[in-house]
């Protein structure tokens, strides 16, 4: 189809498109009111539409499923901060719908991508918006999940099976934590793709703006080192997780407030996907001599309970308060959540074995553990009670000497 005189006027002179046609990227050039300017080679290949049959059209007649007010909100702020904004794949699934065709058994009808929107000519208002395939690590995420989850039910009908022994009861801790492992292993992954993203979609603007030759030394030293940042916070993710599912053979000296704070980040993906503010009011000079990892197993299973309970509540203002009291030469750790409190005749079970109200998603284990752990690790002692919506979960612990 030939192209119009008003179609020529929306191409920018200045583009090189043989060199843009050659990324391995998606690339549109659209305006703050959406006008599409141009349309590469790529994005042709996977939507079957050519550029001459959009050069002057709404990217939003051309997708309808693309949510006008947002994409205009972040194309302004891009222009008014001269720096990228982004879509991610977790958050947003897709852009531009494109149909998946070459992923055997994916879990996704459509491509997944992240979208970096990144200026491109401020004098007449037009961003690039770049767009990266994320569909395989979507789909690896998962299948990942759907393996724990299986690994899951399996341990957990294995356990079924067997007597408490003491020995069975060693053997329940190690698969409670490795459970635990599981879970983490999955908020890890969680956690590594919006970082992994950035990484990604900072790399793919080094590349379209070096070879559309507008990258300069300042845009060139931000964006490295804001992939500097992004994979130091990923090695301190792993140290963490790798140091805190050690075998713990002995006490440790331990600040408390750090080791919580460790614990809430572990589950800092689901805090934030439920909308739960968690929050903590803890003396940063308390240090406590304890078996670190178990204790930090007690703690990831009560707050993960905690989450849980707020998952299917429509509640405004959802959340999680840690503070700790010291009375007696006794540490009192208090975890408080409003996510409707504990009935009265399940209140009496939650610390027996095998008992869960997650139906098939519960190995009925974590509490049990907790308590366990607690008195025969710790010398402590745990006690539940509910009242006005709120579940309030206190831990006394003795106070050691180093």
């Amino acid at each position: 189809m030939a192209q119009t005189q008003t179609q020529l006027h929306f191409r920018p002179t200045h583009l090189n498109e043989s060199l843009v046609d050659l990324v391995d990227n998606g690339i549109i050039v659209v305006d703050n009111d959406l006008i599409i300017h141009h349309y590469n080679k790529w994005i042709e290949i996977q939507t079957h539409i050519k550029e001459s049959a959009v050069i002057g059209q709404k990217i939003t007649d051309l997708f309808s499923t693309i949510n006008a007010k947002i994409l205009k909100r972040k194309i302004k702020t891009t222009l008014l901060m001269q720096n990228a904004t982004y879509y991610t794949a977790n958050t947003s699934g897709y852009l531009i719908p494109i149909k998946i065709n070459q992923i055997q058994n994916s879990k996704f009808e459509y491509m997944q991508q992240d979208v970096s929107i990144v200026p491109y000519d401020l004098e007449h208002n037009q961003v690039a918006l770049i767009i990266t395939d994320q569909t395989r690590m979507a789909n690896t995420q998962a299948l990942l999940e759907e393996n724990i989850l299986e690994v899951k039910k399996l341990n957990n009908a294995l356990l079924k099976e067997k007597e408490l022994t003491q020995k069975q009861y060693e053997q329940l801790l190690e698969s409670s934590r490795n459970a635990a492992m599981g879970e983490m292993i999955s908020m890890i992954a969680h956690q590594w793709r919006q970082p992994l993203s950035i990484i990604n979609t900072s790399i793919g603007t080094i590349k379209v703006k070096q070879e559309l030759n507008i990258l300069d030394k300042e845009s060139m030293d931000t964006t490295l080192q804001r992939i500097e940042t992004t994979v130091l916070h990923l090695s301190e993710t792993i140290n963490d997780f790798r140091d805190y599912f050690k075998p713990n053979k002995k006490q440790t000296l331990v600040n408390l407030s750090s080791l919580l704070e460790k614990a809430a980040n572990f589950l800092q993906t689901e805090l934030e996907n439920f909308g739960i503010q968690y929050t903590q009011e803890i003396d940063t000079d308390i240090n406590i001599l304890i078996y670190k990892n178990e204790f930090l197993q007690a703690i990831l299973n009560i707050l993960k309970n905690a989450i849980d309970a707020h998952e299917h509540k429509n509640l405004t203002n959802k959340f999680i308060q840690v503070s700790v009291n010291i009375k007696n030469k006794k540490l009192h750790l208090n975890i408080l959540d409003n996510a409707g409190g504990i009935q009265a005749d399940v209140l009496t079970k939650v610390f027996e074995p095998y008992f869960s109200t997650k139906s098939k998603n519960g190995t009925g284990l974590g509490l049990y553990m907790s308590q366990k752990i607690i008195q025969e690790h710790l010398k402590g002692s745990i006690q539940i009670s509910s009242k006005d919506n709120k579940t309030l979960v206190t831990i006394t612990l003795p106070i050691q000497e180093k």
